[in-house]
């Protein structure tokens, strides 16, 4: 027997029974760690959700290039764009209806449902 010297009780010795416990009770932890590791290491590996694939990708392009229809050309990369929407028709939420490039140097601002310029001219 071990004497506790701070309440000056005495408890037995750990036995084989409890050291068994704490031995599975250690590889339970242990083996949680490892799965949890490989688990991650998996869903890494995986293609994000967010890229539709398959018969899904197909129609999602569609309804993407339909958006633009009757303006599928003439965009300049990184410029900006004053655009009109309305509402899209079945499956396509939006649709764009008319579009002006912004020029350096000129303010617009919004004159009704037209889009103006600082001088008040509205753009065409």
């Amino acid at each position: 027997m071990r004497s506790n010297t701070a309440s000056g009780s005495t408890s037995p010795a750990p036995t084989a029974e409890v050291a068994a416990r704490r031995l599975i009770v250690a590889a339970i932890v242990i083996a949680a760690a490892v799965a949890a590791f490989l688990a991650g290491r998996a869903t890494r590996s995986q293609p994000s959700p967010g890229r539709p694939r398959g018969g899904f990708a197909a129609g999602y392009l569609a309804g993407r290039e339909a958006a633009f229809s009757g303006f599928d050309g003439g965009w300049s990369y990184g410029a900006p764009y004053i655009i009109t929407l309305r509402r899209g028709g079945v499956g396509i939420t939006y649709r764009f209806v008319r579009r002006w490039p912004m020029r350096p140097g000129t303010e617009y601002h919004v004159c009704g449902r037209a889009v103006c310029t600082r001088s008040g001219a509205a753009v065409p």
